[in-house]
């Protein structure tokens, strides 16, 4: 997968030489952070102190929570890119331990701070089905406490993230399509990737149903660079990044990570 100019496009070549300095040193130290990962190294440098991410098996995870041992055959094929904006980097594409195998999709949110370059948020999303894996969570319970904006930058957030849901649920396409990039996509818990135009249609094809029931939401800006993260209430729950682009006055949905919390 290469992220070129902004634009997502679905082909999965090896990451290739940067276009800008920016875009050189955050590929750099991607392939870095690999060789720390396959060494068993101090990985702390790579990481921001407010670091939050989400495994392949839907749990949460902060700076300290990374595997320290090492994995010698970690990302020995990896295919991703990275796209610019501003002092904010996002790098998307497939990692496996292997040249032939299981596959990952992986999301990582690289920013800048006095010129050093740190993760802020990651996702994994395995590729397809696997065997002797913890099976998925059962339904959660318990209430669930609306989420309440705490700054002008949330409550902007929230309301296009709202939008975007109540779009699903009342089988409107029409302000999906005004809440989200034209190149804009969804991944599925399976990995597959869902574009825009696609997603248009099954939302203009479906019934009206219940609007999503989601909670431990948290929101974050990079720049022009949104994020809203949180945990869907389906039957086997999930956790999902959202990340914005601010377009045009409105924050928009450029990609959407979902991963199945499974059983621990």
């Amino acid at each position: 997968m290469r992220i070129c100019n902004g634009l997502l496009v679905l082909v999965f070549p090896a990451i290739v030489a940067a276009q800008t300095p920016a875009r050189d040193a955050v590929a750099r130290l991607e392939q870095q952070r690999i060789e720390v990962v396959r060494a068993g190294g101090d990985l702390d440098r790579f990481y921001s102190s407010t670091y939050r991410g989400v495994t392949a098996t839907g749990q949460p995870e902060s700076r300290f929570q990374i595997p320290r041992t090492p994995n010698a055959g970690y990302a020995r094929y990896y295919d991703a890119a990275v796209a610019l904006y501003g002092s904010t980097a996002i790098v998307t594409g497939t990692e496996g331990n292997a040249e032939a195998g299981d596959r990952e999709r992986i999301l990582r949110i690289w920013t800048n701070d006095n010129g050093r370059w740190t993760i802020v948020a990651a996702q994994t999303t395995w590729i397809g089905s696997r065997i002797g894996v913890p099976p998925p969570a059962g339904p959660l319970r318990g209430t669930v406490e609306a989420f309440v904006p705490r700054t002008s930058v949330e409550e902007a957030l929230w309301k296009s993230q709202e939008a975007l849901m109540r779009s699903f649920s009342e089988a409107d396409p029409a302000s999906y399509r005004l809440f989200s990039t034209e190149q804009s996509l969804r991944l599925t818990t399976n990995g597959d990737v869902i574009a825009r135009d696609q997603w248009l249609d099954t939302i203009g094809k479906r019934a009206r149903g219940p609007l999503a029931v989601v909670d431990e939401v948290r929101i974050a800006s990079y720049g022009d660079v949104g994020l809203v993260t949180l945990r869907g209430h389906e039957a086997s729950p999930t956790r999902q990044s959202w990340i914005y682009l601010n377009q045009d006055g409105r924050w928009k949905l450029h990609l959407r990570y979902t991963t199945v919390i499974r059983e621990q």
